[in-house]
């Protein structure tokens, strides 16, 4: 199909392997690790017992460990693990995890990604879905973990540091390429009608960006969305669960009458905004192309992904794919991943750019 006049829009996905390219150690991973790290701090350098709703590490006799704040050392998961097993072995201290979801996140410590959090917890749901004691105890949890991660995300105090506009205000501006394009016929590459970016962050990194963007390219619209929610804003609280409504285990929620089993379910939480609208609105307007940049496309936002992808609007998706220094990137298992928000396969492989013209996130460069 050729078209004469021809707008289409571009929809930015921003995930939280954007923050990382960044340097910002937003990972679930470095939550954990941090969690951990202050506890074995109070624990061994100050002699302060913790407990909470997830762990409780106390002293069980008089004898307590004669540490000084410049012999604690901890600088991977590894030495927290070793440190936690040695206080368990040597028998003075008491280690107990009150979570079942936390226990889980504590042994699998070194392979844990973002979205297994969210996968996790759904699984244990589903294992509970008969008993709403647990349920409640599971929801309270978790709720707790959404908490105690949006106080590090503002300990981390991110939007004090700056970057260079260049090389991601390039790319977020370019000219979308006629050869990325199957579905449409394009004789030339077309600039963006508009550029929506769609933050899965609850940081604010792409701002570095946007402003520059809005700036220097006035013929273009811009629009943002930050869809799970902001630190700062209570009027835009942030979404943290699970987003697989096409799960059979999920359908067979609906038949249990247990409204427990939907508190941290993402679509109800978007209900409580306007952000699910406004990208609708979005995608409906016009045909548009995907750029995925830093985000896993894991199952934990398959429903909107799956909106996103097979909507008759969307063209063309394309990956920035994460490149280690050792020239060993992430594009196959990306290609995995959004597989998996397709029912119509063969629809994605006329959607999804190839490799061959697909490209490595660009480096930032931090303005001093």
């Amino acid at each position: 199909m050729k078209k004469t006049d021809y707008k289409m829009n571009r929809l930015i996905l921003i995930g939280n392997g954007f923050d990382l390219a960044h340097g910002f150690k937003t990972s679930y991973k470095d939550f954990i690790f941090d969690y951990f790290k202050k506890i074995l701090e109070d624990f061994l350098i100050r002699d302060s017992s913790y407990k909470d709703v997830l762990f409780e590490l106390s002293y069980t006799g008089i004898d307590k460990y004669p540490l000084y704040e410049n012999d604690f050392k901890i600088t991977n998961f590894k030495e927290i693990r070793l440190s936690i097993d040695k206080i368990i072995k040597e028998g003075k201290c008491k280690v107990k995890f009150h979570s079942h979801l936390f226990s889980k996140i504590y042994t699998n410590l070194n392979e844990l990604k973002w979205v297994d959090i969210e996968n996790d917890f759904f699984e244990l749901l589903k294992s509970y879905s008969q008993n709403n004691n647990q349920i409640i105890k599971l929801n309270n949890e978790f709720d707790y973990l959404r908490q105690k991660l949006k106080e590090y995300l503002i300990e981390l105090n991110l939007s004090e540091v700056n970057f260079h506009h260049r090389p991601y205000s390039s790319l977020f501006t370019e000219r979308i390429k006629k050869d990325d394009i199957v579905t449409v016929k394009l004789d030339n590459d077309i600039n963006p009608a508009t550029i929506y970016f769609l933050n899965f962050n609850y940081t604010k990194t792409f701002e570095n960006y946007y402003g520059f963007t809005q700036l220097h390219l006035k013929e273009v619209q811009l629009g943002f969305n930050f869809i799970h929610g902001e630190l700062d804003n209570e009027e835009n609280p942030i979404v943290f669960g699970f987003g697989d409504e096409f799960d059979k285990n999920y359908l067979e929620f609906e038949n249990l009458k247990n409204n427990n089993l939907f508190t941290h379910i993402k679509s109800f939480k978007y209900s409580q905004t306007t952000n699910y609208h406004d990208l609708t609105r979005f995608i409906e307007s016009d045909d548009f192309q995907v750029y995925i940049i830093g985000h896993s496309c894991g199952l934990s936002d398959r429903t909107m992904l799956n909106q996103i992808f097979e909507h008759v609007n969307c063209k063309s998706i394309k990956i920035f794919y994460y490149q280690r220094s050792d020239r060993i990137d992430d594009f196959t298992e990306k290609t995995y991943e959004i597989s998996r928000h397709f029912r119509d396969k063969g629809l994605m492989r006329l959607k999804l750019v190839p490799k061959s013209k697909s490209h490595a996130m660009p480096k930032p460069r931090k303005i001093n």
